[in-house]
């Protein structure tokens, strides 16, 4: 029951019944826990039991989910009058008709909503409704949040510790190795049955494995189609480029993997090929190359990845920077070096100049004895750099957000948020 403060925080200060919020993310990551926060902190406000009403539709009657007009009757009659009811709709992207579901739900002027999605897509199916959107995204832990559970100090020894253990907040309790890639498998497993549950085109397991091994194998290199299919015949798997799409896709959409996008800064624009891709948690790349976790350049590069996207980013990659990344109307350019272990090596950093109002991080694994930093370029240990508070931080709730798509898929054209 560790407690997710800044989602919670975020799922309280939009409880207005105005609000749908909607929360995401990959499946074991914490959603239904933070539902129960949210209603614990509801009870604590004086709001009354009869008032928290809590649908899970994985286990529901596959029946019952095609008939929604019966659903919404069997929700309807557990509502109590003349009160505010706050409904938890637990996985509600196992339902087909989630918008008239919604609809009718809302029309009685008395329902708050709160969602949970384990898929992407649903966000786009809810396109109707954007305008009463809230889409709250939740992630494995991070470094710091791991750090505080642990009760570990945010050292190398600690990130180590996080690269093998992961985010996953059960895997916080497991002890051994064997264990947590039982547990992992069993997360994989889950994700692939419930996936292949909604997506009628989808029937090959093996291959979605084989693609996801091959992904994490790739971690931190550029991925294109031709490249995808070689590295699958290599693995035994014939596949054509609109299969590998259509598989590559489900990745994504189950929030297993997280493209990033080559930025050509010249016309401000994304790049449909190339794309770099990260697991949503450090220890599914484990779990699928079956090698331990390395504090190397490719591992803590995909840790950048995911805590950006953790803290709200539009996340790209570029030929000059690691990352820019993007929130709001701030764009920061992100320099990410393993070590610096002479001025030459800062040299080839500083080279990738930018005008001083820029704002440019440059983070470091070990800063080395002979670097000199430049006024405009702060050098950050990486350690520090995951657990350091923002400064001024944004509140990255997506109003509004909807998805026509969960991005490129080997040669798609960017949808950008």
């Amino acid at each position: 029951m560790f407690t997710r403060s800044l989602q919670l925080d975020q799922s309280i200060k939009y409880s207005d019944k105005s609000w749908i919020k909607v929360i995401t993310g990959v499946r074991r990551s914490g959603k239904s826990i933070l539902l129960r926060q949210v209603k614990d902190s509801l009870r604590r406000s004086g709001v009354s039991m009869d008032q928290l009403h809590v649908v899970r539709f994985n286990q529901l009657h596959r029946q019952l989910l095609i008939d929604w007009p019966s659903l919404a009757a069997s929700i309807e009659k557990k509502l109590a009058a003349k009160k505010e009811n706050y409904l938890f709709l637990d996985e509600l992207d196992q339902v087909d008709a989630v918008v008239p579901l919604l609809q009718d739900l809302l029309s009685r002027g008395n329902v708050n909503l709160f969602v949970t999605a384990a898929t992407r897509s649903l966000i786009g199916r809810l396109s109707p409704l954007r305008a009463q959107l809230v889409v709250i995204p939740v992630l494995p832990l991070g470094f710091s949040e791991f750090c505080r559970y642990q009760g570990h100090p945010a050292d190398h020894q600690a990130l180590y510790r996080y690269l093998n253990t992961g985010g996953f907040p059960f895997a916080q309790g497991v002890h051994d190795a064997h264990s947590l890639g039982n547990y992992l498998d069993e997360v994989f497993n889950t994700i692939l049955v419930g996936g292949f549950t909604k997506h009628g085109t989808l029937c090959n397991p093996f291959l979605t494995r084989q693609l996801a091994i091959f992904l994490a194998t790739q971690l931190g290199e550029a991925v294109n189609a031709s490249k995808a299919v070689s590295g699958l015949r290599t693995a035994g798997v014939s596949v054509s480029n609109k299969t590998l799409a259509t598989y590559l896709t489900f990745l994504q959409d189950t929030f297993l993997f997280y493209p990033c996008y080559e930025l050509d800064l010249a016309r401000n624009r994304t790049k449909p090929t190339n794309v770099k891709y990260y697991p949503v948690d450090p220890s599914l790349r484990n779990y699928l190359t079956n090698q331990k976790g390395a504090l190397s350049q490719a591992n803590l590069e995909a840790l950048i990845f995911i805590e950006l996207v953790r803290r709200g980013y539009l996340v790209h990659s570029s030929k000059r920077f690691t990352f820019i990344a993007d929130r709001g109307q701030q764009r920061s350019y992100i320099q990410f070096r393993y070590s610096l272990r002479s001025q030459h090596d800062y040299d080839q950093v500083l080279a990738a100049t930018l005008p001083a109002s820029a704002h440019k991080q440059l983070i470091v694994m070990q800063a080395g004895d002979m670097v000199v930093t430049a006024p405009d370029l702060p050098l950050i240990r990486l350690t520090d750099w995951l657990v350091t508070p923002q400064v001024n931080p944004v509140d990255h709730v997506a109003h509004g957000l909807v998805e026509d798509d969960v991005g490129p898929a080997l040669g798609g054209e960017d949808k950008l948020l």
